[in-house]
Formats: C-alpha cells, sequence, structure tokens
C-alpha cells in the first residue's frame, strides 16, 4: 500500500489506464500488471512480449532479465503472452 509521500503516475497498459507507485518497472511487474492470475513471470516458463512506447527512451521492448524501465506519465505499454519457452 503507498504512502502519503509516495506519487503515483498514470500509464497506459494494453489499453487500459493504470496507476503506478513504482518509480520504475520491471518485467515482472509489468506482466503482473498485465496478466494478475498467471504465476509470477520471473518463475514460470511462459514467455511475454513487452514494448513500450516511451516519452523519453522512446520506442523499446523489455525482456527478463533486462534493467527496469523509469516511469514516465504518458508512457504506453504492451505486454502480450506468447507462449511457453
Amino acid at each position: 500500500m503507498p504512502n502519503a509521500n509516495q506519487s503515483t503516475t498514470r500509464i497506459i497498459l494494453n489499453l487500459d489506464p493504470i496507476d503506478v507507485h513504482q518509480e520504475k518497472l520491471t518485467y515482472a511487474q509489468l506482466v503482473h500488471f498485465a496478466y494478475p492470475q498467471d504465476p509470477p513471470a520471473d518463475t514460470t516458463d511462459f514467455i511475454y512480449t513487452i514494448t513500450i512506447s516511451h516519452p523519453d527512451l522512446g520506442d523499446l521492448s523489455l525482456a527478463r532479465g533486462d534493467k527496469p524501465v523509469p516511469v514516465k506519465e504518458g508512457m504506453v505499454c504492451h505486454v502480450r503472452k506468447t507462449g511457453r519457452s
């Protein structure tokens, strides 16, 4: 639960606006936001494709093990389940 000093940033995830409290988002966090019913992304053999349109960084993709992406108002993330490894 966020504390009173924690800011909220609105991003778009799979066409839906969501509010996040983190300053950076990992592959596993984005997968969890998109597919909360799935097992944790860092412990499953499911593969997810994550593409991000970031106001400062441009278009990029995020894979398991990549560095977290800084959260920025207006960023758009698409997370898609692509199968099993």
